[in-house]
């Protein structure tokens, strides 16, 4: 992989965690021990989760310095300043960039931007709520054996997504509703650990 733009050019000549646990993640047309363990499977996934994270926050730990921290030089000053007023010391400071999610920034951004489009289009007229169903047809017919919905929540969220491109697509691209000024959503896991999604449309006046 190599990158020409004006940034650095990297070359890079192995693959990254995130694309291994993807092709483990893959479904193969073979019979897949992992994907048949059942709660284990799960087990694997968020430990795969995990340390996806883990890396991602050690990069930012050892690149904050290359990561446009330079802006935020006065954020810096203030806190050091108020530190040395309390008797403290700052022993090492690292910012999480925004684009990292689940963030304080990145939720900070994503309501900046919501509020932003609000004061543009106004209040939101519907507010729709998509719930996964564990019984839909289309997961049902996916997993094998005697595997549950459960088992397999990478076909689960899958199936999800789709149905849920499918719904904003008729909101906005076939207009059941009429025009569509603005669309926010937001996607989170119930309890069940089913996926779930809530949906604000501000419709056209005209």
């Amino acid at each position: 992989m190599e990158h020409v733009e004006e940034r650095r050019s990297v070359k890079r000549n192995r693959i990254t965690q995130l694309q291994f646990y993807a092709y483990r993640l893959s479904v193969s047309s073979g019979f897949s021990p992992l994907h048949s363990s059942g709660k284990l499977f799960q087990q694997y996934v968020v430990y795969a989760y995990v340390k996806t994270e883990r890396s991602r926050l050690n990069y930012i730990r050892l690149n904050h310095k290359d990561l446009r921290v330079g802006f935020y030089r006065g954020f810096l000053d203030t806190l050091t300043t108020g530190a040395s007023n309390n008797n403290l010391r700052v022993v090492e400071l690292i910012l999480l960039i925004s684009s990292f999610q689940q963030s304080p920034r990145s939720m900070q951004q994503n309501y900046q931007d919501a509020m932003a489009m609000v004061r543009k289009f106004g209040r939101p007229d519907l507010f729709v709520t998509f719930t996964c169903n564990s019984s839909w047809p289309e997961i049902l017919n996916a997993i094998k054996g005697r595997e549950r919905p459960e088992h397999r929540p990478d076909i689960v969220v899958r199936v999800f997504m789709m149905k849920l491109s499918e719904l904003l697509d008729d909101f906005i691209k076939r207009k059941v509703y009429g025009c569509i000024n603005s669309c926010i959503y937001v996607i989170k896991f119930q309890k069940r650990g089913l996926p779930q999604c809530h949906i604000l449309l501000t419709l056209d006046s005209s």
